[in-house]
């Protein structure tokens, strides 16, 4: 019996935690290019959900390594940033490296194994 509840409270810390990082992430992009005092507003609840989107959706982590991959400066920046924060942000944000991305094209790009054979019997 207890652990029935204890699934379900998992799935449903999951649901509410996925919610409240959509709901910061559309604050933010709303809040980012007003005119409002204090500037660049917007940053703050913008980062923090998609760090809960990136810690608790693989899709979102997904794109997030897509982005990351197409735009390095972003990356360099997210990476920057990942080693002034603090240890479990840093660690959130490290999840979304694209180094998954880059192994896959490494692997697509690389020829099958015939071929590497052909390739090196004829040096």
């Amino acid at each position: 019996m207890y652990a029935q509840h204890k699934i379900y409270g998992r799935g449903l810390r999951k649901i509410f935690m996925l919610t409240l990082g959509w709901v910061l992430t559309i604050v933010g992009i709303v809040l980012t290019p007003m005119p409002i005092p204090i500037p660049l507003a917007g940053l703050l609840p913008l980062a923090a959900g998609l760090a809960l989107l990136i810690n608790y959706s693989r899709t979102m982590r997904r794109v997030v390594q897509r982005i990351r991959h197409r735009v390095r400066w972003f990356s360099y920046m997210v990476e920057h940033a990942a080693h002034r924060l603090p240890k479990k942000i840093g660690q959130v944000l490290h999840r979304s490296r694209p180094h998954a991305i880059e192994r896959k094209e490494r692997i697509m790009t690389r020829p099958p194994d015939g071929d590497l054979e052909q390739i090196e019997s004829k040096r």
